[in-house]
């Protein structure tokens, strides 16, 4: 079984993702202020509960080549992407240490709790099936609107799309294919399958929460 079956069998709801307000308007540059600080805010908080994420699959993983390959993507992660968010955080003077305080969405956190559920209490590829779809969408999301940065005159918003742009950042997710390619098969394909597309689902949720600012007010 191969990746691309998952990614032709949900495409439906991941062009959804691609084509949101929220990521087509950062990638013009015309996206509002207060709503990228937002994003800002929810992101960081996922970051980190991704990589806590991400260890536990390690822990779970017995090949020591994929776990090798694993805690390569979690450092790619954390020099990568999570070192230019905290840059971000700087400069709009967000303090990154009052992370937990922050006021989160429901889909970040229900996001969130559902890929560390699934990683702890299944198995690893469905974890790892789980897992991939923010990193795959953010790559799918740079190539369908690299166009837009052309004309984008805010440099903190190319800045940040840059980061989806790298070859490391590509390198990282092609890497977590191949582990999860590794993992199919025609016994589990549905199963991973069910995974994939919730977490989809969960991105398209983060986003919408996102552009229209909704946080738990109780």
């Amino acid at each position: 079984m191969q990746f691309k079956s998952l990614v032709e069998e949900t495409k439906d709801n991941w062009k959804k993702v691609i084509e949101h307000q929220f990521v087509k308007q950062i990638f013009a540059g015309d996206l509002a202020e207060d709503i990228f600080k937002f994003y800002l805010k929810q992101d960081y908080y996922y970051l980190n509960q991704s990589m806590r994420n991400m260890a536990v699959l390690i822990s779970k993983q017995q090949d020591v080549k994929a776990k090798q390959r694993l805690i390569e993507v979690i450092y790619s992660e954390a020099n990568v992407e999570f070192a230019e968010f905290e840059k971000l955080l700087d400069f709009y003077n967000i303090d990154a240490d009052q992370y937990e305080k922050f006021k989160l969405s429901y889909a970040n956190i229900s996001y969130s709790n559902y890929l560390l559920a699934v990683s702890s209490q299944n198995t690893f590829a469905e974890g790892l099936a789980a897992l991939i779809p923010c990193y795959w969408l953010y790559l799918k999301i740079a190539e369908k609107h690299a166009d837009k940065l052309k004309t984008n005159q805010n440099g903190i918003y190319k800045n940040w799309a840059a980061v989806f742009k790298r070859d490391e950042f590509r390198e990282m997710v092609e890497d977590l294919i191949i582990l999860l390619e590794a993992e199919l098969t025609e016994d589990n394909y549905e199963l991973l399958k069910y995974h994939f597309n919730n977490s989809i689902k969960f991105e398209y949720h983060f986003f919408d929460d996102v552009y229209h600012k909704k946080s738990w007010e109780i």
